[in-house]
């Protein structure tokens, strides 16, 4: 139950509440039982009476209870004094009874009956803690960005926090559209504040409005718009409310500002904007305009154009909160349709690489209400089709045939260029039967192609070729010229090449282009283009190996809130680097957060792609008639194109064939997959072919079809492959009862695995090692073993590296620079699959003769 202010006055009106909640929790027994003396307590409850003996009679009603109860009273500084005494003599009296009382109160009242009673303090919650509270309340579809923002602007009160998550739209809380500039209003926060913001003086609210109506969180034009008003009220702000750090302010109280704001008039709100205008005048012309702008509530073009223009120069200096600011304005400032259609159409560009799909939908969607030409018409409906894309991957296809109709003889460039969307969209979904459809279509305007959109053709054609297994094409059309117009568009076709580059295995120059978008703090205010680099550049980084780095830019990706297909895709592509790293509970819940994402985008690409990351983690768990069943499932899209790495399924399915003893199907799978890598040769593809061919065949064939796989590496293959590679040759020595050579390539994998800290696969390796019969550390094994491996030069840095000397040492007795000897070491270490200079002098200094090739392991039988 929860004490209420309004009965503070009745007395005994707590006693009440308590009584009726704890006869009405009671079963129907004891219910019955004690309900009539309870009524007889409640009727004595007269202002005459005494606590100390109405206390003793609530004692004894409670000491009949027999079944447990919890007891608890919210907001108890709130309950009269009369049922604070009863309740407090009670609740130090509870021992021998079933009971048990919490009671929940501001200390700051007057709560003196329940002193002595056990006691704990709650701080306000932690700005982390604030922020996974508004995330747990807002639900799975809470975007952390905005958690956080709501966590910023509350504090650390949970009620506060709950209270203000339930108020806010969930457009707002999905990030689809901007949170108000205050927050709503909320009797929770107000509650607290209301006594003490009745107290102030005129001259202190202004003050506070002041603060409410600042947008830069700039110190110096706050004070100077208080500077009339004495020195005494600018040393109560700052004691009061403000904290400075680095010319700005920060809040006391984050929630101060919002309850002012809703309680002031329109007039008060309208003093502290001139007041602002006044303090900007000749140190910022944007800002003063900014605030001149919120005293006018009718139409005014000749603002609206200043704000127009204002809008631009904040966009080219990259402050795209800013610049969306004033496109806002000047729209609602604007009179004449021509002028509120170009300006509606930057707000609603703006607002996109702001994240707010919502608030441009609602901005296209204004086509409808004003007199548009054919030309505005179709710009605002393109500009619906993106947002419906990146909210939920729709590609808007009958949206845009409808409009390019409509544009077919008016402006064919117009047309070609809302096709050249679609052929986007589709193709990052992986249909490219409809993208080959847009971009024909497209193509019977290429005569009237502007600078442009040939640029846009260039680029939609190298996505698609990107797909098509034409890696070769793709990356010829690909240019560095500057097309867009301003950085937000530049960084959007910037993350397009990357995607094309890490496609066709050029992962350093596409890694350069992403973090160049990421380091760029001009680009920090659009979460859609740092969710998608961030999610461009997971992808990469799994697909180069680096699992560690994947993780990171994954994370951060998804707290940024992907947009489009990118949704769904990069939880799944989580799901690897997770498994890899060891982190199985994690793998599966990124899992299951993008098989509902998928769903709700109703996108087969995604679904595949969760089929195929599902598949690999039975495949790691030994289930491999499951691996099987849900592999082929994702085989079956996977065929549907050109290029096998796209959805890369074709390797654990063979692997999963092969362990589950289905030879047959495993052999037919490796024909398929032979004839698709010869169509697109990439690194990858012709790795993981040669270490299929091994799977597949059997006795020391497979142990050359192996190392053959291993002499193929280059630069550009994934270490995690490689390691993967590795592992698989030591498994089949070791069941081919060749031991002593299984542990060297065991522990070169174990290695390997290390160094790009796959933990399941270092797992896998020490258990074949364990299998063996072999120590994992890399001590257990013979010298002899591995110098037919070893250079001529290599074994002499290892002799000198055993006899104690060191690498300037070595370096000087071989006539070799210490760089030379460094780099003999390395690749040494991960032939022999040691880690330091100790055990590789361990190794050549051991005398162990063990040479038993043929022996068998512990509890093994010979064959």
């Amino acid at each position: 139950m929860v004490g209420a202010e309004t009965e503070r006055q009745w007395a005994y009106s707590g006693l009440h509440l308590v009584l009726s909640a704890l006869v009405g929790s009671l079963d129907p027994g004891e219910q019955q039982e004690l309900e009539p003396k309870a009524e007889d307590l409640l009727d004595s409850l007269t202002e005459e009476a005494n606590a100390y003996d109405v206390a003793r009679r609530l004692q004894a009603l409670i000491g009949r209870v027999s079944s447990p109860v919890l007891l608890s009273v919210d907001d108890a500084h709130l309950l009269d004094a009369r049922s604070q005494e009863v309740l407090g003599f009670v609740a130090r009296r509870l021992r021998s009874v079933p009971l048990a009382m919490i009671l929940a109160a501001d200390r700051s009242g007057d709560v003196a009956p329940f002193n002595g009673l056990a006691t704990v303090g709650l701080d306000e919650l932690s700005p982390s803690e604030a922020v996974r509270l508004v995330q747990r309340a807002g639900g799975s579809q809470m975007s952390p960005r905005v958690a956080a923002a709501i966590a910023g602007r509350v504090g650390g009160n949970p009620g506060a926090l709950l209270d203000v998550v339930s108020r806010i739209p969930a457009e707002q809380r999905t990030g689809q559209m901007p949170l108000e500039r205050h927050l709503p209003r909320s009797p929770v926060l107000e509650a607290p504040l209301r006594e003490e913001l009745g107290r102030l003086e005129a001259a202190q609210r202004h003050a506070l409005l002041v603060v409410a109506a600042n947008e830069d969180r700039k110190l110096a034009p706050v004070l100077n718009a208080l500077r009339e008003h004495g020195e005494g009220l600018l040393a109560w702000l700052m004691n009061e409310h403000l904290t400075e750090i680095d010319g700005e302010f920060g809040l006391q109280r984050p929630v101060v500002p919002s309850v002012v704001w809703h309680a002031a008039s329109l007039a008060e709100r309208s003093r502290a904007h001139e007041a602002l205008a006044a303090a900007y005048d000749g140190r910022d012309s944007e800002q003063q305009l900014w605030h001149l702008a919120q005293l006018r509530h009718d139409e005014d073009d000749e603002r609206a154009a200043e704000l127009r223009r204002a809008a631009d120069h904040a966009l080219a200096r990259g402050e795209l909160d800013r610049a969306l600011a004033f496109a806002r304005e000047a729209v609602r400032l604007t009179a004449r349709d021509s002028e509120r259609v170009e300006r509606l159409l930057l707000a609603g560009r703006l607002a996109l690489f702001a994240g707010s799909f919502q608030e441009v939908i609602g901005v296209a969607q204004e086509r409808f209400r004003l007199d548009t030409s054919v030309q505005q018409r179709a710009d605002l409906a393109l500009l619906e089709a993106r947002a419906r894309n990146m909210l939920d991957g729709d590609v808007a296809a009958g949206l845009i045939t409808r409009h390019v109709e409509e544009l077919a003889d008016v402006d064919p460039n117009r047309a070609a260029r809302m096709n050249l969307f679609a052929v986007f969209a589709y193709a990052a979904r992986m249909e490219q039967a409809e993208a080959d459809r847009f971009l024909t279509v497209a193509e019977r305007y290429a005569g009237h192609f502007d600078d442009a959109t040939h640029l846009m053709y260039r680029r939609a054609s190298a996505w698609l070729a990107s797909i098509s297994g034409d890696l070769s094409r793709a990356l010829d059309l690909l240019d560095d010229t500057a097309g867009p117009e301003d950085i937000f568009a530049e960084a959007e076709q910037r993350i397009y090449r990357a995607t094309v580059l890490l496609r066709a295995e050029r992962f350093d120059t596409a890694r350069r282009l992403l973090r160049g978008i990421i380091r760029d703090v001009r680009l920090r205010e659009s979460p859609l283009l740092m969710s998608a680099a961030h999610a461009a550049l997971t992808v990469l980084e799994a697909k180069a190996g680096h699992l560690v780095t994947a993780r990171d830019a994954g994370n951060e990706g998804r707290r940024l809130g992907a947009g489009g297909i990118w949704r769904a895709i990069l939880p799944a592509s989580m799901v690897r680097t997770y498994a890899l790293l060891g982190e199985e509970e994690l793998a599966w819940a990124c899992h299951r957060d993008a098989v509902e994402r998928a769903r709700r985008h109703s996108d087969g690409w995604t679904t595949a792609l969760l089929q195929f990351e599902a598949g690999g983690l039975l495949l790691a768990q030994g289930r491999f008639d499951e691996a099987i069943a849900t592999l082929e499932r994702a085989r079956r899209f996977a065929l549907e194109h050109v290029d096998p790495s796209l959805l890369p399924v074709e390797p654990d399915y063979i692997e999963a064939c092969v362990r589950a003893g289905d030879l047959r199907r495993a052999e037919i799978a490796l024909t398929e997959f032979e004839e698709r890598v010869m169509k697109t040769p990439t690194v990858w593809a012709q790795h993981a072919l040669a270490r299929c061919r091994a799977l597949v065949a059997e006795g020391d064939e497979s142990i050359g079809l192996f190392k053959v796989a291993l002499e193929t590496v280059t630069e550009a293959l994934s270490p995690v492959e490689l390691a993967k590679t590795t592992l698989c040759l030591g498994e089949r020595l070791r069941r081919l009862r060749q031991r002593l050579e299984a542990a060297g390539w065991l522990r070169r994998a174990k290695v390997l695995a290390q160094e790009c800290a796959a933990v399941a696969l270092v797992d896998l390796a020490e258990q074949e090692l364990r299998a063996s019969g072999r120590y994992s550390s890399g001590r257990g094994d013979t010298w002899d073993a591995h110098v037919e491996g070893l250079t001529p030069a290599e074994r002499r840095v290892a002799d000198l590296v055993a006899a104690g000397k060191r690498n300037r040492e070595i370096a000087a007795d071989l006539f070799v620079s210490v760089r030379t000897v460094e780099a003999h070491l390395s690749r040494m270490y991960r032939k022999i699959g040691v880690r330091s200079r100790s055990e590789l002098a361990s190794l050549v200094t051991s005398t162990n003769d063990d040479h038993l090739d043929d022996e068998s392991a512990p509890g093994e039988p010979a064959s």
